[in-house]
């Protein structure tokens, strides 16, 4: 248990390899989960108690990383899951539907990280526990503010939320630039290595495809949504 807890890095986790293959299924599974009873659970005295399951976990999961990043660091050097967690995290401790329309869309972050995840912790050490159950609050909260509290975001939500990202980047590339540290929106840094091509040719080449697939992904992320709701507005219709 003293080895579970320690700073030391453990076994790692080998890409596409069967222990990142059952993160992957168990992520999918737990999101479809919610996706399909979530409806059930809407406006039911039992739907109190799941969220604050879900919220002790958020605080189970990033206690720690939150004491070094936020308490410890600053507020400009947020990763895009760190907006994401944190934004819907306020978002359905207080049922906020402004907050999570605006912060639903960093959602996706969560899936690249579970398939290109860059932790050297592996999950016979708590560390590892942490990252990727953190990541997994993200998805979660996603898929439960829509299908169990009922927030919908629309269009306008998403630019108002790729606004708001733009205008954090810039803060946030201005303070890596200006005074180094840690680049957590990866705007100088590719977030995975098979995207090192592109920091190979120019910066400026890699910015001009990251910040148009970072807003394609964001539009994605409304695809689920618009679909729903198209098909309800047709069964109702019919």
């Amino acid at each position: 248990m003293g080895e579970f807890f320690s700073g030391q890095v453990g076994q790692t986790i080998e890409w596409f390899g069967l222990t990142h293959i059952l993160l992957l299924l168990g992520l999918f599974s737990t999101l479809v989960f919610i996706w399909t009873l979530g409806p059930k659970l809407k406006n039911t005295k039992s739907e109190i108690w799941v969220r604050i399951f879900l919220l002790v976990l958020v605080v189970l999961f990033e206690w720690r990383v939150f004491e070094n990043r936020i308490l410890n660091g600053s507020i400009f050097r947020i990763p895009l899951c760190g907006l994401a967690l944190y934004g819907l995290t306020f978002s359905l401790a207080f049922k906020n539907e402004k907050a999570f329309k605006i912060f639903y869309f960093y959602a996706f972050g969560t899936l690249l990280t579970y398939f290109f995840f860059d932790t050297i912790w592996g999950l016979d050490r708590w560390d590892g526990w942490t990252y990727f159950g953190a990541h997994a609050c993200i998805g979660w909260f996603a898929v439960y503010g829509y299908r169990v509290l009922g927030f919908k975001p629309v269009k306008k939500d998403l630019l108002i939320s790729m606004m708001f990202l733009a205008f954090y980047g810039m803060i946030s590339g201005y303070a890596t630039f200006k005074f180094g540290g840690s680049d957590e929106l990866f705007l100088f840094h590719v977030p995975a290595d098979f995207m090192s091509f592109l920091m190979n040719v120019n910066q400026f080449v890699y910015l001009l495809v990251f910040i148009p697939l970072a807003a394609l992904l964001m539009y994605l992320m409304y695809l689920p949504i618009h679909l729903t709701e198209k098909a309800k507005r047709k069964e109702i219709q019919a």
